[in-house]
């Protein structure tokens, strides 16, 4: 935690009051800072931002702030103005990122959720590295605000749904990774064979590969991504002044040609893979050493961490909810958000720790 006040913020009772859930210290709980990840930009909100004035109204309690990678830019957080966590499943391992706080401190057994935010990846990736479950419901905002359980029951909880029957579905598998080319770990594999063999029993299940256009999606998600940090002052960060400098090279028509493109990308892909859900790992291979990703220029490290995790932003730029249940990533393409966490129960034991 990067900041606990003195006492949790509560406000009242309600169907959440058992539940302490940490806010990323990206988003604004009034009375507490926000820091972003870096202690030169703490700002003491003045009010609450809507999901944690939401959580609150349910009863929840509020027991402080987890870090975030600086400005929520990466799937791992190594500043060295702020603490350096470690996966509580892979030790010395990078616990993802950018909601790195939150997965550590569900992984690690001290509270039962934390909330998070997800933009390419960030509440999925830490999942998969913690070995936990990170959902991001549907949204067409650019970043999704969320949830890292303990368990895929938790969001059911935390969202007060309960699992529902399913039709049968056809469900596409895809391990051949879509936005860079990379080899997923003979562990992981066999975890994404025993869910495909186990959905198989209710589903229909197809074997897919990237769709023809995939590289051009992700160059439009690279644009999306970097113009938003075209503003950002990067206070001696180098990977977000390399942001910041590729986001001031996007232009209007680039920016107006990647809205069109994601505008039609869901029918898109409906027609081309014409399957319901897809199941793909969440991270290619095991999470790297601390200071791995650090380590690189800003563009390789752009571009390795895209090779880990290959999978999720398809279905931020698509508005489509998507799970990770540790190693295994279920994300819709038709279903709702209901629907696909009641498949993800099924195969959850595939994806946690003891399955690998």
């Amino acid at each position: 935690m990067v900041y606990s006040p003195p006492t949790p913020l509560r406000t009242g009772q309600g169907r959440l009051s058992s539940w302490q859930i940490p806010i990323k210290d990206g988003t604004d709980v009034a009375g507490m800072p926000t820091s972003h990840g870096n202690p030169a930009r703490k700002v003491v909100a003045e009010k609450h931002s809507p999901i944690v004035a939401a959580l609150l109204e349910s009863g929840a309690s509020i027991p402080g702030k987890s870090l975030t990678a600086e400005l929520g830019a990466t799937c791992y957080a190594e500043e060295a103005h702020s603490p350096t966590l470690q996966s509580p499943i892979f030790p010395g391992c990078t616990p993802g990122g950018s909601s790195a706080g939150a997965g550590v401190l569900v992984g690690s057994g001290l509270y039962r959720a934390a909330h998070g935010t997800d933009a390419g990846g960030s509440l999925r990736v830490p999942a998969a590295a913690c070995g936990v479950v990170g959902y991001k419901p549907g949204t067409h905002a650019p970043v999704a605000q969320g949830f890292i359980t303990r368990s895929v029951i938790d969001q059911f909880e935390l969202y007060g749904h309960h699992p529902t029957p399913v039709r049968k579905l056809r469900i596409g598998v895809l391990i051949d990774g879509l936005f860079a080319n990379t080899t997923v770990s003979s562990g992981r594999g066999d975890a994404l064979d025993a869910a495909a063999h186990e959905l198989g029993k209710h589903h229909e299940v197809v074997l897919l590969r990237p769709y023809a256009d995939a590289q051009v999606t992700f160059e439009h998600f690279k644009h999306r991504i970097t113009h938003s940090f075209c503003k950002v002052e990067p206070l001696e960060n180098p990977y977000l002044a390399w942001m910041r400098e590729q986001g001031r090279t996007v232009s209007p028509a680039a920016l107006h040609n990647a809205h069109e493109h994601f505008r039609h990308l869901l029918g898109h892909v409906q027609h081309e893979w014409d399957v319901d859900i897809v199941l793909t790992p969440t991270i290619a291979f095991d999470p790297p050493s601390i200071g791995y990703f650090s380590s690189l220029t800003p563009e390789e490290s752009f571009y390795r961490q895209t090779v880990w995790t290959p999978w999720c932003t398809l279905f931020n730029v698509m508005g489509s909810p998507a799970v990770a249940v540790g190693a295994l990533h279920l994300g819709s393409v038709t279903v709702g958000g209901r629907a696909l966490l009641s498949v993800a129960r099924t195969v959850e034991r595939f994806g946690l720790p003891d399955a690998l």
